[in-house]
């Protein structure tokens, strides 16, 4: 699949819920290499690989269906990094899209678990710091290659 086929997509999802369209192609891509299709082996759904409890609780919120719908998954997958953004702030005093790229891997309660034990990000795991880093970089990538400067 090509981002010229979703880039108008993601950049409206992503600007309804207040995201970077630079991470959040890049996260689509990092999840699913922008498949609608997508099932991973823990039955995480679509472009964005929604984890089925995300699906369950977003969707209805949402007033969508189908989970291979592209616009309906990102939508749902952008509610629940906004909702992730906030709670990071006000529940864990952490900011950036680097921790909410974790949370995304994680969840947000083994996140918050990992933190109220006095955990860092240098004490996670290499493939979780390499998730966002490589998000976030390849998110850089996008904004210099169309000249846009990404936020955050």
């Amino acid at each position: 699949m090509s981002t010229a086929i979703y880039l108008p997509l993601i950049t409206r999802v992503a600007a309804e819920f207040g995201l970077d369209k630079h991470v959040l192609a890049e996260q689509a891509w990092r999840e699913s290499q922008w498949d609608p299709l997508a099932v991973n082996d823990q039955r995480h759904l679509g472009i964005m690989l929604v984890p089925p409890a995300v699906w369950a609780e977003w969707a209805p919120k949402l007033q969508v269906f189908d989970p291979f719908d592209p616009e309906s998954n990102l939508r749902v997958a952008a509610a629940y990094l906004q909702d992730l953004r906030r709670r990071l702030a006000t529940r864990l005093n952490l900011r950036g899209d680097h921790w909410l790229l974790v949370a995304y891997r994680l969840g947000f309660e083994a996140l918050r678990e990992w933190v109220a034990a006095g955990k860092r990000w240098e004490d996670l795991p290499a493939d979780v710091q390499d998730y966002a880093l490589s998000i976030l970089l390849g998110a850089e990538a996008r904004a210099l290659a169309t000249a846009e400067p990404v936020a955050g």
